[in-house]
């Protein structure tokens, strides 16, 4: 996280959503866990600031005794988002919004089962919101000992999304988990 000195003010310290509890908010900053609620000021007017979800950063006033409060919500570096139908029927025209499920992550970890249900094509969905988000999809065929073949499926797949890593495991076995160990922050 970048922060320039004009982001910074007064005793206001940076801090990251680890969870979302309706109006409470689990956060993680310089002083260890701690709560926060959002200041009504700065997220309930219009033109306001963008709710926080897990993951964002965010700037909070610190309170020692108790929750303390969030004041901003820094820039996503990648976010993500479902459509959410929302609002009343105007002239049988909804209003379509965004809710962002998660924020600031470097990778999207698409997970499907070698199972008898598997298909290619649901995979493709998800790698269609994966490169949306902004993170770098990786796929993982799970339950490799249950395929005779998994490698014909595998294969699929990658000709399916060519750029895409594609990795078959098994946690029964053990098979594949070696794999990931490349996978570390930042990247």
């Amino acid at each position: 996280m970048y922060l320039s000195n004009d982001t910074l003010q007064d005793n206001y310290i940076p801090a990251r959503v680890t969870a979302v509890h309706k109006a409470r908010y689990a956060l993680v900053c310089e002083h260890g866990e701690c709560f926060g609620r959002l200041k009504s000021s700065n997220y309930f007017n219009e033109g306001s600031e963008e709710f926080p979800t897990t993951g964002d950063f965010v700037l909070i006033n610190y309170n020692f005794s108790g929750d303390g409060q969030i004041l901003k919500t820094l820039p996503r570096k990648s976010k993500f988002v479902r459509s959410d139908f929302s609002g009343h029927a105007a002239g049988y025209v909804k209003t379509i919004l965004e809710q962002v499920i998660a924020a600031n992550f470097d990778f999207v970890f698409i997970l499907s089962s070698l199972n008898q249900d598997f298909k290619v094509n649901r995979i493709m969905r998800y790698l269609t919101q994966a490169r949306q988000s902004g993170g770098h999809p990786v796929v993982i065929l799970t339950k490799a000992d249950l395929s005779p073949d998994y490698s014909m499926l595998l294969a699929d797949v990658q000709k399916a999304a060519p750029n895409v890593p594609v990795h078959a495991v098994s946690s029964h076995t053990g098979f594949g988990q070696i794999r990931y160990l490349h996978i570390h922050v930042g990247r």
